[in-house]
């Protein structure tokens, strides 16, 4: 949804975030590869899976490098809709993104309204796919 405002250099390193947040458990969902596909679409690059060979803090303190305050609260909210997309958040998700959250100078409020919102974007998307195919 807002991925396409990214800078290239950030959309790499977005990538390269959901990677490891795909691993972060250490199963990989087909949802999650699905929802991969489409943030590439929207960011226009191929589809491509993520490198995961640069540890988590080194991608962090480059999206600190390279990343506005917006566009970081642009990488937390489509993290989020990353987690969310197999249709829960749960709490080794929400541990994972803690210290993101803090690198990313993102306050617990901030999370908490992008949260909100990525579940509002959720029920407003499923809701008008439901009305298109009927």
């Amino acid at each position: 949804m807002f991925l396409n405002q990214l800078g290239d250099k950030d959309k790499e390193l977005f990538l390269n975030l959901c990677g490891h947040a795909i691993m972060a458990d250490n199963v990989v969902e087909p949802e999650e590869m699905e929802y991969l596909a489409l943030c590439c679409y929207e960011m226009e690059i191929p589809n491509q899976l993520p490198d995961i060979s640069e540890p988590l803090e080194d991608i962090l303190d480059d999206i600190v490098k390279y990343s506005n305050f917006y566009e970081r609260k642009i990488i937390v909210f489509e993290l989020i809709r990353l987690f969310k997309y197999d249709g829960s958040y749960d709490e080794g998700e929400k541990t994972f993104m803690q210290p993101i959250l803090n690198k990313l100078e993102i306050s617990a409020e901030t999370h908490d309204i992008l949260e909100k919102l990525a579940d509002e974007y959720i029920t407003v998307y499923n809701n008008i796919c439901n009305v298109l195919s009927e």
